[in-house]
């Protein structure tokens, strides 16, 4: 029997950005320093990855910014977490979900920048390390540390104010003590083929409740990526918290390295 899951984006958007008003709303933006973290950020020329003048992606052309000298925009922030962790990123270093690191479609790899949080005025110091995102209309895609530092909760669409940080005026801690996330790797990514996208499948249950507090989990554990869907079997609506779309074997790997240390055995992976 195939049963027609629906991806439920309205119910996720309610929940998400709930999640956000009650993480941040009390806040005082004149009260909110500068966070920053052991492995944001360090002064160093652009790296040989990720800098070409200009790239495509899926049809759509980009412009890389000479210089990242005076860059300052509003707009909204995503983020990413354990999916694509230990990967290679656009600036061939690795990606690291608990270091203060960000993707960015036109700054120099690397750069720095100041992001602030418009909804509780936390602001940190991240190191733009990495290309995107591409599958939503945000302006930079933070990792799951530093989307967390901020108080965002939300996969998409928190307002966030963004401004490029020359690195001889980085703070004092910075330029002294904060190093690159990871090490560059010697072989390049291999591209992704979307052409057939994997889920893995935490659960399904009749009982919505129970559904939106393992999506609250397992988002809550990194899995940017998880997603709610709805169905009817047997005339009853089930719910299916799944994550994905996956298109590698390393993020599925790292999607059920994540649900086992999570205490998460019983999973299963489908193709769609």
């Amino acid at each position: 029997m195939t049963i027609n899951w629906q991806f439920s984006g309205v119910l996720l958007a309610s929940l998400t950005m709930g999640l956000v008003a009650c993480s941040g709303n009390s806040a005082k933006e004149t009260a909110a320093p500068v966070t920053l973290l052991n492995k944001a950020a360090t002064a160093e020329s652009q790296s040989g990855c990720g800098n070409d003048a200009a790239y495509t992606i899926e049809g759509k052309h980009y412009q890389v910014l000479p210089s990242a000298a005076g860059y300052a925009e509003n707009g909204t922030a995503a983020w990413y977490g354990a999916e694509y962790q230990g990967t290679e990123t656009a600036g061939c270093e690795v990606f690291d979900m608990y270091g203060y690191s960000a993707a960015h479609r036109t700054l120099p790899l690397p750069s720095f920048a100041r992001v602030k949080n418009q909804q509780n005025g936390k602001q940190i110091i991240v190191r733009i390390n990495d290309r995107g995102p591409f599958d939503s209309g945000d302006l930079i895609q933070l990792s799951f540390a530093a989307a967390n530092a901020l108080g965002i909760k939300a996969r998409t669409g928190a307002p966030v104010e963004v401004a490029a940080i020359p690195p001889d005026q980085l703070p004092a801690e910075a330029r002294s003590a904060m190093q690159p996330s990871n090490k560059a790797v010697a072989k390049a990514a291999e591209p992704e083929d979307k052409s057939k996208p994997y889920y893995v499948i935490a659960g399904t249950w009749p009982d919505r409740n129970t559904s939106l507090d393992m999506f609250v989990r397992l988002t809550a554990a990194g899995l940017a990526k998880t997603e709610m869907a709805t169905a009817q079997q047997n005339g009853q609506e089930m719910y299916q918290v799944r994550v994905g779309p996956l298109y590698s074997q390393d993020q599925i790997d790292n999607v059920k390295d994540i649900l086992e240390s999570n205490g998460l055995a019983n999973f299963k992976v489908v193709a769609r």
